[in-house]
């Protein structure tokens, strides 16, 4: 199908169909293609926020953050895609974000865990690749706090951390490719935005599961749990055994590591009062 885009009034694009990229909740996504000196080139499209009903106030809000929580997590050791061009945009009654970014080829981490043409050790460096890079955040930039009643470590920022918004590249490289909207932290450990048109978990539960490492650590892992044996090829036992050993070998502080086992041994009952996946 070829479109004309409003930014775009020379170019003709054709929206090409792609495999392994996840529905999101907050943004709609395509493949576009273009033709420059006969040579086919791709980029990602976003509408961030579709659906939303955002204001255009809410919508330049959300999109004025992009880029000061895209180097946030750059900062903290996260690889992202280029973003080439955003901008804020009305789509019939509402506002959304479109943004222009690089296409990160290899399929999302949702997709590939569940492909039983995707050999183990790929999903398993997917894991590791995710929990090395949390281990990694300085501990100058880590708070201790009891959030959602249970002590755990503040990141600086929050992400939504889940398979479809990783993608392992054909390098073995992981990105991260979701920025909205943006999980900004002010300094007393708070949001700096937060709307209900977006989020419909309570701050302090959004918190738990997206700014605190154990929370975000056990919800990304119940997922790939979920995912992964459902697919087939390993058994729960064996993955949360190896997973248990490359969460001791990250160096994360032991109560860290231990309170994350525990959880996960006992069913996540800490996980369950504050979240369940239908909700966010």
């Amino acid at each position: 199908m070829k479109i004309r885009l409003g930014h775009e009034p020379l170019v003709d694009f054709e929206v090409i169909p792609y495999r392994g990229i996840s529905e999101g909740r907050q943004s709609r996504v395509s493949i576009l293609e273009y033709e420059v000196e006969k040579q086919k080139r791709r980029v990602l499209w976003k509408r961030m926020g579709a659906g939303k009903n955002l204001t255009e106030d809410e919508a330049e809000t959300f999109h004025r953050r992009l880029e000061p929580y895209r180097q946030e997590l750059i900062k903290a050791g996260w690889n992202l895609p280029s973003i080439y061009y955003t901008d804020t945009v009305a789509v019939g009654d509402e506002f959304q974000v479109f943004s222009y970014e690089e296409l990160i080829t290899g399929g999302d981490g949702e997709f590939m865990v569940v492909n039983p043409e995707e050999p183990n050790f790929r999903k398993y460096f997917l894991i590791r690749s995710v929990l090395e890079t949390l281990a990694s955040y300085p501990e100058r930039s880590l708070q201790r706090r009891i959030i959602a009643g249970q002590e755990t470590t503040l990141m600086p920022h929050g992400l939504d951390l889940k398979l479809a918004n990783l993608v392992l590249n054909e390098a073995g490289k992981l990105f991260f490719v979701d920025l909205f909207g943006p999980k900004e932290i002010d300094q007393n450990g708070c949001w700096l935005t937060y709307s209900r048109k977006l989020d419909t978990l309570a701050e302090e539960n959004l918190l738990a599961v997206c700014a605190t490492r154990g929370g975000a650590i056990l919800r990304f892992y119940r997922l790939a749990e979920k995912l992964w044996t459902q697919a087939g090829g390993i058994s729960t036992q064996k993955l949360r055994s190896d997973f248990g050993d490359v969460l001791v070998s990250t160096k994360m502080p032991k109560g860290e590591t231990d309170f994350i086992v525990s959880e996960i041994s006992a069913g996540f009952p800490w996980l369950d009062r504050v979240y369940s996946e239908s909700r966010v």
